[in-house]
């Protein structure tokens, strides 16, 4: 059987205080997104892309010699939204670590997205799927995975850098299925941010779920040009 599914990078965040959040072990981990996730676990995810998209803070700069020091800071009324404030005001220009994992659960080769690529790029998955030439799409490196049309067949390689990479092998159509089906989860992970926003941080709720639904809210699941060229 052979599964997709979107993946977000979240790493630890010691001493985080500001909402429950549930961090994991390891410095970094791909994480899963879907309607599966706890409130802890959306916790987290929200706080590792705000500590991602963080604005560099002039309050603990030391003074140029010869100047008079700063004031000092006033308290902040609203550290909840101080620490959003990078992601909030990203727009579309979020960079979200990750992208889409595929797996062949019979062989157990994994194809997972590599360094410096991100899940808001989901989309070249699609445009490869609607009969773009080859994608030629960028997914990372470190691993560098690479995804092309052999015939009929799409080829997905884990990691092209190594002669011995795992490959998974399957239809169009079928890469059509697994990509609704990442759409799908994508869809439930923003459902549950939504819920999530308007119990933790109601204040900034609204422009949370709104930046993310922009960064992770498809391309259409269908080129009707590419579409017809390939049924001819």
């Amino acid at each position: 059987m052979i599964t997709a599914q979107p993946v977000l990078e979240v790493h630890r965040l010691d001493g985080f205080s500001l909402w429950p959040a549930a961090f994991p072990e390891e410095p970094y981990v791909l994480l899963p997104l879907g309607a599966d996730l706890t409130p802890a676990e959306v916790g987290a995810v929200v706080a590792c892309l705000a500590d991602a998209h963080a604005e560099a803070s002039e309050a603990g700069e030391e003074p140029p010699v010869g100047t008079e020091a700063a004031p000092a800071p006033t308290p902040d009324r609203d550290p909840a939204g101080s620490f959003l404030r990078g992601l909030l005001a990203g727009g579309g220009d979020l960079h979200l670590a990750g992208g889409v994992r595929i797996t062949d659960t019979a062989t157990g080769a994994v194809v997972e997205p590599g360094c410096c690529h991100g899940l808001q790029e989901w989309g070249t998955w699609r445009e490869f799927a609607a009969g773009f030439d080859s994608c030629s799409g960028w997914f990372g490196h470190s691993p560098t995975p690479e995804a092309r049309l052999v015939g009929d067949t799409v080829r997905l390689t884990a990691d092209t850098d190594f002669a011995a990479s795992p490959v998974i092998e399957l239809s169009v159509p079928e890469l059509h299925r697994l990509l609704d089906g990442v759409e799908d989860r994508l869809q439930a992970f923003l459902a549950l941010v939504r819920d999530w926003a308007a119990r933790e941080v109601p204040a900034h709720a609204a422009p949370l779920c709104a930046a993310l639904a922009a960064a992770l809210v498809p391309p259409p699941r269908e080129n009707p040009w590419s579409a017809g060229v390939r049924g001819r």
